[in-house]
């Protein structure tokens, strides 16, 4: 999901804070390779069908966000 700009390119980046601790994932699939349904609270289906229009899910063990991630596209010369 790359939209493309005149001076960067905008990445969708799944974030899970669990107490302290931030992570960022490129995508709800990866977030599942590292955690089970057990850890997080949701399935990957409740995320999947849940996250994109709810902004952020909430259970008694962590915050999932989807955010958008911004850079700098890079000169192609």
């Amino acid at each position: 999901m790359a939209i493309q700009g005149k001076d960067k390119q905008e990445r969708k980046v799944v974030h899970l804070q669990i107490d302290d601790q931030h992570e960022y994932f490129g995508s709800i699939e990866q977030l599942f390779c590292k955690y089970t349904k057990e850890q997080l609270g949701f399935s990957i289906y409740q995320v999947r069908n849940n996250l994109r229009k709810l902004g952020i899910m909430t259970s008694e063990t962590c915050i999932i966000r989807v955010g958008v991630l911004q850079t700098k596209i890079k000169n192609e010369n």
